[in-house]
């Protein structure tokens, strides 16, 4: 991977008006732009029905009202679902499950010995080779037809003047004093209409110092700043349902502090809303790094990236099984989102968690063409605390997932999701989302 700005961004910055005219020409364009125009009016209608006063009034009332759990007050700002929360990481049965295959494991190694532990590797391994070969067959069928969603930049030119809908952006932060001038730099950058925008700094209470490099900047007033109340979990997760009740954007999207998106992301992701159907509650935008060079860790986490965000998870999306999202650049109608509880504060990967949620709901999540540059984890301390994090995220999620067949779909339906997702969860786990 070359440390550039997508190839996207790049046509979209060498596109003259010349080239325009001659696209327009095209009937194929001219049919797309006449489609995309008529869809952008009637979304605009369905937008302002699901997002009234009334309802979003309704869901913060709800998404701030105490919840007490074991005799203590926890506000999530969401509507909590404890039953699906990490905050409880096993039912009672699971645990029952989880002691009774520990015990077949001791009595196993105990009676057979080495027999016994050769034969838990085996089975073992057995998941590590389903997991290979569904993704060799993935990549194979990836390599004749790639179904994530393209946008031509031309079309989306084509559209400059159309009604496009409100857009929130939430970037969590907490004491990242040094990259929020990057941020702003990489938001003003957006082909997007300012006054279509509302991007909000979601920093936490104790962070004064973030909110004052943030004022320096001096950004306009689509630029805000949100403190978010003092409480337990002090997580991403739970900032962000915070700025989701400051939400006024039809659609929502997440970026961290060092992304630098693709300025036509948002666009292309609203369009692929209109591609992909009304089941569509998620639009996933791929992630790679702008420091693929700066030392092997790096490249490793590129090639990783790059593995993961173009063929694993758009591989996924042709299986139609439920994609585990990345921490950033996922795109939701804001009014799906509210209805499916937001985020799970005690999650450390509340975004695989997400994922899996709304696939259980009978909703898709499809795959953008469209790249975020973040940063690479370049410290190997640091990418043991942030890679253990990512991995404990996913058994929880993994155990979650027993209780979640058959979803809500038929059971053969169900069955034929549940194993190929979950091998890929249980033998990948190192493929997490991306840095929260």
């Amino acid at each position: 991977m070359q440390n550039t700005l997508p190839s996207d961004t790049l046509l979209m910055q060498n596109t003259h008006p010349s080239d325009t005219l001659c696209v327009h020409d095209d009937p194929v364009i001219a049919k797309k732009v006449q489609y995309y125009t008529e869809w952008l009016t009637k979304d605009a209608e369905r937008n302002r029905l699901v997002n009234s006063f009334k309802r979003i009034g309704e869901y913060e009332y709800i998404a701030t009202e105490p919840t007490f759990v074991n005799g203590q007050e926890i506000i999530t700002f969401a509507p909590f679902q404890q039953k699906l929360s990490a905050m409880q990481t096993t039912t009672p049965k699971q645990t029952l499950l989880l002691w009774m295959i520990f015990a077949i494991y001791l009595l196993s190694l105990a009676f057979y010995g080495v027999t016994g532990l050769e034969a838990i590797l085996a089975l073992t391994n057995t998941f590590y080779l389903i997991d290979v070969l569904i993704y060799f067959l993935v990549s194979i069928r990836l390599f004749n037809q790639s179904n994530e969603e393209q946008v031509d930049n031309a079309v989306i030119h084509l559209l400059a003047h159309a009604d496009w809908p409100t857009y929130t952006i939430l970037c969590p932060l907490y004491r990242e004093t040094e990259v929020v001038s990057q941020f702003a730099k990489a938001m003003k950058a957006l082909d997007y209409p300012v006054d279509k925008l509302q991007i909000l700094f979601l920093t936490e209470a104790d962070d004064d110092l973030t909110r004052e490099a943030i004022k320096a900047l001096r950004l306009p007033s689509h630029f805000k700043i949100i403190t978010v109340p003092d409480g337990q979990p002090r997580t991403k997760p739970r900032a962000c349902n915070y700025g989701l009740l400051e939400a006024r954007g039809s659609y929502v999207v997440i970026f961290d502090a060092e992304d630098i998106p693709d300025p036509l992301q948002l666009k292309k992701a609203v369009l692929a809303f209109a591609n992909a159907g009304p089941q569509t509650a998620c639009v996933q935008a791929k992630l790679n790094f702008y420091n693929a060079e700066q030392n092997l860790l790096t490249r490793w986490f590129t090639a990783e990236y790059s593995t993961w965000f173009d063929m694993t998870l758009p591989g996924l999306q042709a299986l139609n099984v439920p994609l585990p999202l990345g921490g950033t650049s996922n795109h939701f109608r804001t009014d799906v989102l509210r209805e499916v509880g937001a985020w799970d504060p005690f999650n450390v990967t509340e975004d695989c968690d997400l994922g899996l949620r709304l696939g259980r709901l009978g909703m898709k999540t499809v795959m953008l063409n469209s790249t975020t540059l973040e940063e690479a984890n370049p410290d190997a301390k640091n990418w043991m605390r942030q890679r253990s994090r990512w991995i404990k995220g996913y058994i929880c999620r993994r155990i979650w997932c027993i209780c979640a067949i058959p979803w809500n779909t038929s059971a053969k339906d169900a069955y034929a999701s549940f194993f190929p997702f979950n091998s890929s969860l249980v033998a990948r786990p190192q493929f997490c989302s991306s840095t929260h």
